[in-house]
């Protein structure tokens, strides 16, 4: 018996839609390095222009709470270097990768993207475990 991925994608989606809440994910422009013979020195300017966005629904939990649900381990680096973890599923239908992205914004607080782990059975992403801290 095959499994349908897409089915559970979308069902992903319906029951993290039905208990969580809009947040924005946003990828920083890559700005290029002012000396290439230097790169630790980096940019003088630093990145805000917004280069995509993509507005999703989240379950947001703590790492402590996302090992109690069986989603990570207590040692994960997910759980070591986050403050909260939101859980999102984009549908089956998505071609977003939430993986590409640096920040998000809940609300008015704006949150710094640490690890994105994937739950990704085939060629259909089902769940995003992102990592954020301030």
């Amino acid at each position: 018996m095959a499994i349908d991925y897409v089915a559970l994608a979308n069902k992903a989606q319906t029951l993290v839609q039905d208990s969580g809440r809009s947040v924005t994910f946003r990828r920083l422009d890559r700005t290029t390095l002012d000396d290439a013979g230097k790169p630790w020195r980096g940019t003088a300017t630093p990145r805000t222009t917004v280069d995509a966005s993509v507005t999703a629904t989240a379950v947001v939990v703590s790492p402590a709470g996302a090992a109690a649900l069986g989603i990570v381990t207590l040692d994960s680096e997910l759980i070591k270097r986050s403050q909260e973890v939101m859980i999102v599923a984009l549908g089956a239908t998505s071609t977003d990768d939430l993986s590409t992205f640096d920040e998000v914004l809940d609300g008015t607080v704006l949150w710094k993207i640490q690890k994105v782990d994937t739950l990704k059975p085939a060629d259909t992403t089902l769940l995003y475990f992102v990592g954020v801290a301030r």
